[in-house]
C-alpha cells in the first residue's frame, strides 16, 4: 500500500484513501455455482462473507464516509487503460451498496457504449439499453432491468453505438442522470477506459465523484499520471484509486469461505 501510495505522490491530492483489492484465488474461480451463471468474480454475491468481499465493504464505508453532505449519489469508476478491473469492481461495489440498511434501491449503469460487459457478466440478456434511450429516446422504465440480486437495477449498454461520445455528451445524458437521482438512492456508472477513448472523461464528469482502478503491477506510473490528467481537465471530482489484481495470501483464512 505505501509503495502504491509513493507512486501516486504528487499525481493528485486524493480524499479518499487508496484501498487494495486483492486478486480472486483460483479456488473461487473453479468454484461453480450450478445454479447461476452470474461470473464467479462477483464475490460480493458468491462469497459476501471473504476477506476480498470485505475490502469491497470498506471501499463503501470509505464512500458513506466522504457523503456526509448527501451530495455524493453517483460515483463513477473507471480506469486508465483496458483490462484493470473496473468493470468487476463496479460490479462488486454495487453488490456492496446494496447490503447497506440506507440503501433501498441500487442503480448500476453500462456507461462503455463501445466494450460494455455489465449485463452479460450478470447473465442479464437486455434489448434495450442505455444507447437506444440517447439514440431513441426509449423510455427510462423500459431500459431498467431487476436482476438476480436483491436492490439491484442495472441499465445495460445496449447495441454497440457508432457515436458513443456525442451521445453520452449530449443533453438527454444529463436529463437522464437527473431522472435517475430521483429513483435510485445510489448510482454506479461503469466507465471506459479514460485514455484511449474521450468517452470516459464525459461519462465521470456528470458523476458526483470518480474512482480509478489501476491493476498492480500492469500499469505503468506515467500512464496513471495522464489519466488522472485526463479527469482534472474534464473537471471531474476524483475521490481515490482502486489497486486490483494484487497477490496476496491469508493464512488458515482465505479459503475459510470457500
Amino acid at each position: 500500500m505505501k509503495n502504491f501510495l509513493n507512486v501516486l505522490k504528487g499525481v493528485h491530492d486524493s480524499k479518499l484513501s487508496s484501498l487494495t483489492i486483492p486478486s480472486l484465488p483460483k479456488e473461487f474461480v473453479l468454484k461453480s455455482v450450478h445454479d447461476s451463471n452470474i461470473d464467479p468474480h462477483i464475490v460480493t454475491h458468491f462469497y459476501p462473507k471473504s476477506p476480498i468481499s470485505e475490502q469491497y465493504l470498506r471501499l463503501r464505508e470509505s464512500i458513506k464516509n466522504l457523503n456526509k453532505s448527501g451530495d455524493l449519489k453517483t460515483v463513477a469508476v473507471t480506469s486508465s487503460v483496458a483490462e484493470e478491473g473496473k468493470t468487476i469492481t463496479a460490479l462488486n461495489l454495487a453488490i456492496a451498496m446494496t447490503k447497506d440498511v440506507d440503501c433501498r434501491k441500487v442503480l448500476l449503469v453500462d456507461c462503455d457504449l463501445r466494450r460494455g460487459q455489465v449485463a452479460p457478466r450478470l447473465d442479464l440478456h437486455s434489448k434495450a439499453g442505455l444507447s437506444e434511450y440517447l439514440m431513441l429516446g426509449a423510455d427510462v422504465d423500459n431500459i431498467l432491468y431487476k436482476t438476480k440480486i436483491d436492490k439491484l437495477t442495472i441499465i445495460p449498454r445496449g447495441k454497440i453505438a457508432d457515436n458513443p461520445v456525442e451521445l453520452l455528451a449530449s443533453a438527454k445524458m444529463k436529463d437522464l442522470m437527473k431522472k435517475l437521482k430521483e429513483k435510485f438512492d445510489f448510482i454506479i456508472l461503469d466507465s471506459p477506459p479514460l485514455v484511449p477513448v474521450a468517452d470516459a472523461g464525459i461519462v465521470c464528469s456528470v458523476a458526483d465523484g470518480v474512482i480509478m482502478a489501476v491493476r498492480a503491477g500492469g500499469t505503468q506510473r506515467g500512464i496513471v499520471k495522464h489519466a488522472t490528467e485526463l479527469l482534472l481537465q474534464s473537471h471531474s471530482n476524483l475521490l481515490g484509486y482502486i489497486l486490483t489484481n494484487v497477490e496476496y495470501h491469508i493464512p488458515e483464512y482465505l479459503y475459510r469461505y470457500v
